[in-house]
């Protein structure tokens, strides 16, 4: 008997797991250019400005783009479709592309868990010196540039989640960086309804670091605690 009601309880968790991820999980918020398609470039090819194509830059005077990696550069190529985003450091301090999301569901909710991934690369052309992935509440967004020059910068906002350079990427590769979120009442009630905020930062002591297919995944903050009572239950069990 008690073994069935063990997997009686089991059985209601996963179907509630199951119905939760089947509405939570049905879209990502919309970043605007998140796998730096937008320019088409030829083999090999990179692109300076990023004018009007999404990303407008944080502290590192506008120095990014858009690349169109070779196997020279990264012996798979780029993680999705053609292109990567390159981003040089500012000096002495981090500096990459930012980007305060515009789409109407992209502000902060309160009982939300946000998943940021992004994959991160260390090219065999230049030295990467490290990385910061971060989601923030809030800031300024970019102004775009005329055609002619860098795309405007992006200020303010508050970090709520980064992953500070914790992977150890080979050269030549890319690996997939996870930055999670739950909305803290305690910390961030102030913050509820702003727009989140996305940057992609290269940290001083390399030449540039790339990045690719940017994907920001909300879901309701229980179905974490469900899933947290699913493992203690079967924990329990054992």
């Amino acid at each position: 008997m008690k073994n069935r009601s063990g997997r009686t309880v089991l059985t209601v968790v996963a179907v509630a797991l199951f119905a939760l991820s089947a509405t939570a999980g049905a879209a990502a918020i919309p970043v605007d250019n998140p796998g730096f398609e937008d320019p088409v470039l030829a083999d090999g090819d990179w692109d300076y400005s990023m004018d009007n194509q999404g990303w407008g830059y944080f502290d590192n005077d506008g120095y990014q783009g858009s690349w169109n990696v070779t196997t020279a550069d990264y012996p798979g190529e780029a993680p999705e479709g053609k292109n990567v985003g390159w981003a040089e450091p500012a000096t002495g301090v981090p500096g990459g592309l930012a980007q305060v999301l515009t789409a109407p569901d992209a502000v902060l909710k309160a009982g939300m868990t946000y998943t940021l991934t992004v994959e991160v690369g260390n090219s065999l052309s230049y030295t990467s010196g490290g990385y910061k992935v971060q989601l923030l509440a809030g800031g300024t967004p970019h102004t775009p540039g005329d055609g002619s020059n860098y795309t405007g910068s992006v200020t303010g906002g508050t970090l709520l989640a980064e992953d500070n350079n914790l992977l150890t990427i080979a050269a030549g590769t890319f690996e997939t960086s996870t930055v999670t979120y739950t909305h803290n009442p305690a910390l961030h009630s102030h913050l509820l309804g702003e727009p989140l905020q996305i940057r992609l930062l290269a940290l001083p002591g390399g030449d540039e670091t790339e990045f690719d297919n940017v994907m920001l995944v909300p879901e309701p903050a229980t179905l974490a605690l469900l899933g947290l009572g699913a493992l203690m239950l079967k924990r329990r069990r054992s």
